[in-house]
């Protein structure tokens, strides 16, 4: 890594952990800056920045989009226990995935920016959902004929800045690259738990769910092309809030079950070295050299969307790994180039 690199994950470091870093050479920061932007982590990274000896002179921009960025996410949070309260009075009770619940973790909650909010619902309570979304205002961002045969519907009001993806199932299950993953979830629903959130009871996964479904998430996007520190940081400091209420046997058995165990290893080594956090001891004995995995997301930034070419490679990424795991030859280029008209439907 580069001096800004390890700058950048030395104030991630102390701002999870309440730390004060050391003085901060102002040509590193600006990089260090440039890369929290990418990643969406700027109020986690200025808060830390701005604790440290001298941080005021760091330059007064940075503070103010910071704190401008951390209002706009304590209004999304605000406008979103609102809904979640109006669902629940018309007899509704989604569970929340990720998001909120994983902001709540952070010392200050807000600093974690989250454009959206994920709730998963019974395929058979769709309509009911649909029409309570409607009625608060929101609409589908792409409205189609028949709404109840996707895995997930998106809904949006610009106004009130929600953002909510509504999922019937927690993964796509027609991909050939994971779709297996859906099967880990099965009976997911009937295992939910309640946690109180800003005075506020939630629905939300079981912990040992919730965390095979972050890893799973993070190995989604990163065939899709990547993922950014801010999921590794999620997932470091999910583990550390919920270890001691997590199966970890399970864990390691359903990592091993869809062949992600040396993934989930680097991203927890990654976490162990440099953010801050203990290794869990069930991915203690895999010996994985991190630095590669560390390199790509943070080059990446935010689901590798920081270079174009990252998007074009994931069709080719997705194709070797459907195959691998279908006993069958990457067809490679070509397979990538002309793709099958379902998969290039609504890209």
């Amino acid at each position: 890594m580069n001096a800004s690199e390890k700058l950048f994950l030395s104030l991630l470091r102390c701002s999870i952990h309440r730390e004060k870093p050391g003085p901060i050479d102002p040509e590193i920061w600006r990089e260090a800056l440039r890369l929290a932007r990418a990643h969406s982590v700027t109020p986690l990274v200025v808060d830390a920045a701005w604790s440290s000896d001298g941080g005021q002179k760091l330059g007064n921009g940075c503070r103010e989009q910071a704190k401008r960025l951390t209002c706009t996410q304590a209004h999304r949070t605000g406008d979103f226990l609102l809904l979640y309260d109006f669902l629940v009075q018309r007899g509704l009770r989604p569970a929340v995935m990720k998001g909120i619940v994983l902001r709540a973790l952070y010392p200050q909650p807000e600093q974690r920016a989250s454009t959206d909010e994920d709730l998963l619902i019974r395929p058979e309570e769709f309509s009911a959902y649909h029409r309570a979304l409607l009625d608060y205002g929101l609409s589908p961002v792409e409205p189609g004929e028949d709404l109840s045969k996707a895995h997930e519907v998106s809904y949006a009001d610009r106004g009130k800045g929600l953002y909510i993806e509504l999922h019937m199932q927690s993964f796509p299950p027609t991909s050939e690259a994971y779709g297996e993953l859906l099967g880990l979830f099965d009976g997911v629903l009937d295992r939910c738990v309640n946690v109180r959130v800003y005075g506020q009871e939630l629905v939300t996964l079981s912990p040992t769910d919730h965390l095979i479904y972050l890893l799973c998430h993070a190995y989604k996007h990163f065939l899709h092309g990547g993922f950014g520190i801010r999921q590794v940081c999620d997932i470091g400091i999910f583990t550390k809030s919920n270890s001691d209420r997590i199966d970890w046997p399970y864990i390691r058995q359903s990592c091993e079950g869809i062949r992600i165990e040396r993934f989930a290893a680097g991203i927890y080594r990654i976490t162990e070295k440099h953010l801050g956090f203990s290794m869990p001891e069930v991915f203690a004995d895999i010996a994985v050299d991190e630095s590669d995995l560390l390199t790509d997301i943070l080059t990446g930034g935010l689901y590798g969307v920081n270079d174009i070419n990252r998007a074009h490679s994931a069709t080719i990424t997705l194709d070797a790994v459907a195959r691998q795991k279908q006993g069958k030859k990457s067809t490679g280029l070509l397979a990538s180039v002309f793709l099958p008209l379902d998969s290039m439907r609504g890209k």
